[in-house]
């Protein structure tokens, strides 16, 4: 199932089954002379659309811009400041926090996004603890590479 194109009602229902959601977070960036722009991104939605048929899972919109400053060289690449993609990946858990989402695992395609998401869920771990002293539900963030 895919957020993106699920209602609100369908999204309800997968929550009274399950609080995870897998994230795809890629780059847009070269991949050789014959690879896609897109690779890191098109690979994971691929492997994220499997896992979700297999079992039940949720799916969010993909993350498709990364750290990749060192491939702007390269027509077409395009590149976040880590400062960027950790505010993006602290909003898109909170909005979905409010919803009831509480486990978050990141399908990553793109190695120069690993530590601006860990930076990202200790802001995320961070603010909560301030927030709620005893959360009986914390929120968990996951990256795993591809």
């Amino acid at each position: 199932m895919l957020l993106h194109q699920s209602t609100w009602h369908e999204v309800e229902e997968h929550l009274s089954r399950s609080n995870g959601i897998i994230i795809p977070i890629g780059s847009t960036e070269q991949h050789g002379p014959n690879g896609l722009i897109g690779t890191d991104s098109i690979c994971l939605e691929a492997i994220a659309r499997g896992i979700s048929e297999r079992f039940d899972a949720l799916v969010g919109p993909t993350i498709t811009l990364g750290v990749a400053q060192f491939n702007l060289g390269f027509p077409g690449s395009v590149s976040v400041r880590p400062t960027t993609l950790i505010a993006l990946i602290q909003d898109y858990v909170s909005s979905l926090v409010r919803s009831g989402f509480d486990h978050f695992y990141f399908l990553n395609g793109h190695g120069g996004n690993l530590a601006p998401a860990r930076a990202a869920f200790q802001e995320i771990y961070t603010e909560a603890s301030l927030r709620h002293a005893t959360d009986d539900n914390p929120v968990r963030c996951r990256i795993r590479s591809w």
